[in-house]
């Protein structure tokens, strides 16, 4: 990992999230190909409110990456906090696919799939009775 990397990350750590995407933007220039930067960038984005932005950063990462769990992750916090339950599932589903190789990640992906399917159905119910 470069050390430009590196600091964007511990700027992220600090809550330093204008700086972190600064350098994450650098990074960027010399290693557009790094899934990792977008994922991180992301997160910034994410941090700050942005979300529009955030999940831009998170598609790019999975577009170089399908299988980047935390990515999916990440994706299903965005979705959640927006209230689109469906998408969020949809999102932690493939978190916990694609993070079979890691049984402690993935079963807790499950355990996030099954709180948003919870969360589908509460707004199902609500949506009958108004």
């Amino acid at each position: 990992m470069s050390d430009l990397l590196e600091l964007g990350i511990e700027l992220l750590r600090q809550v330093e999230n204008e700086k972190a995407i600064d350098t994450f933007k650098k990074v960027l220039e010399r290693d557009p190909h790094n899934p990792e930067v977008y994922r991180h960038l992301g997160l910034a984005y994410f941090n700050i409110g942005n979300y529009s932005e955030a999940s831009n950063c998170w598609n790019r990462c999975l577009d170089l990456d399908p299988k980047h769990h935390q990515t999916w992750w990440n994706l299903g916090q965005l979705h959640e906090s927006l209230g689109d339950f469906e998408k969020a599932y949809h999102a932690y589903s493939k978190a916990e696919t694609t993070a079979s190789d890691i049984p402690s990640k993935a079963s807790r992906y499950k355990e996030w799939a099954h709180k948003a399917h919870r969360n589908i159905s509460k707004q199902k119910k609500s949506d009958e009775s108004a």
